[in-house]
């Protein structure tokens, strides 16, 4: 399940956006303003960000994407109600965005995210010691042998990776996997699958999977 970021504050329209996504399947996270942008980017994860270029606030779009492109490459899709070429120039000197301008159609939005999520994801790799991981795939690579994982394994890993050197704890760990805050049904299975992977990659110097009670679950690759 892909996740987005969606900062709007027509909230008739972000609402609109919240229920259209969250019927193909997306996981949304909606803010009515760009306040507490950053704190929700680091908890939320997402894999791309739709965010409205004039916010009635002190940030606007842009600077807000400036301040996620200091920590991430995530895809960018921004939208504006301003006919003006400068914001069409502001928006395509920042990699990996696209542009769209309002009124448009929910269906050409939703279109735009699921092209930017698809080749993101197509194209995302980890390297993990000798292997490299395949999100998308659910696919790990090791001198020419593949390995399938299963869909929560390869979630889990996915997860790992992209929070690699910080512990993600088990709560939003299995909330994030399995969609359920019901951290006893669901923990047996993440135990199982660290240590599936801690076989995998138990022979790989520097590479390092943790478990600790109070702190979470780690990858750290060296």
């Amino acid at each position: 399940m892909y996740k987005v970021l969606l900062i709007e504050d027509d909230l008739n329209l972000g609402t609109t956006l919240r229920g259209a996504l969250e019927e193909r399947k997306f996981s949304v996270r909606y803010l009515s303003g760009g306040t507490n942008v950053m704190k929700e980017f680091a908890d939320f994860q997402p894999d791309i960000v739709l965010l409205d270029v004039n916010l009635n606030e002190e940030l606007d779009g842009f600077a807000i994407s400036r301040k996620i492109r200091e920590v991430s490459p995530v895809p960018l899709l921004f939208t504006t109600s301003r006919d003006e070429n400068t914001d069409f120039d502001q928006a395509f000197s920042i990699p990996n965005t696209d542009y769209v301008r309002k009124p448009y159609r929910l269906a050409e939005v939703l279109k735009r995210i699921e092209k930017l999520v698809v080749k993101e994801a197509s194209a995302e790799k980890f390297d993990i010691g000798r292997y490299e991981f395949y999100p998308s795939q659910h696919k790990l690579v090791i001198q020419e042998e593949e390995i399938y994982l299963n869909n929560y394994a390869s979630e889990v890993l996915n997860v790992l990776c992209k929070n690699a050197g910080n512990f993600v704890k088990r709560p939003l760990m299995i909330e994030t996997v399995w969609k359920t805050k019901d951290i006893r049904t669901k923990e047996g299975s993440l135990n199982n699958i660290m240590s599936m992977l801690r076989k995998y990659f138990e022979n790989e110097e520097g590479v390092i999977l943790e478990s600790r009670i109070k702190l979470g679950v780690r990858l750290k690759v060296d």
